[in-house]
């Protein structure tokens, strides 16, 4: 009744969703950690780069006999540094002198520090002001 065929070509639909299915659960384990991985790597980069902030700023002080940079610390560029490096996590390396929270960096001229301008708590869960 039935012809059996001799050339069997291809996949059977139930082969096909257990493909889909495994694809699927792969999907839902392995994107939530990368997204995870993607924001500590921002906030790695953002507590590198503020550091090489840091270290020019003290290089720049202490090479001018205690002046301060400019308020913008364009002063830096390019003898400390190449540019201003990014604050990644918003990302812009603007600097301001009033903390905002819109990004970028605030430069403390009464204290001489300089702080990623940002509100509110980063992926890990911590307050971004005591970077």
């Amino acid at each position: 009744m039935f012809k059996q065929l001799k050339n069997k070509k291809g996949f059977t639909l139930i082969e096909i969703i257990v493909v889909m299915v495994l694809i699927g659960t792969l999907a839902l384990v392995i994107v939530p950690k990368y997204t995870a991985n993607v924001a500590k790597g921002r906030i790695t980069s953002t507590k590198s780069n503020l550091e090489s902030l840091r270290s020019a700023i003290a290089l720049y002080t202490t090479d001018n006999g205690g002046v301060l940079p400019a308020s913008n610390l364009s002063s830096l560029v390019p003898t400390y540094l190449r540019a201003i490096p990014e604050e990644t996590i918003t990302p812009t390396n603007t600097v301001v002198t009033t903390q905002d929270g819109t990004g970028g960096w605030y430069y403390d001229t009464a204290n001489n520090e300089v702080y990623p301008n940002l509100s509110g708590n980063d992926a890990e869960g911590k307050a971004y002001n005591p970077y």
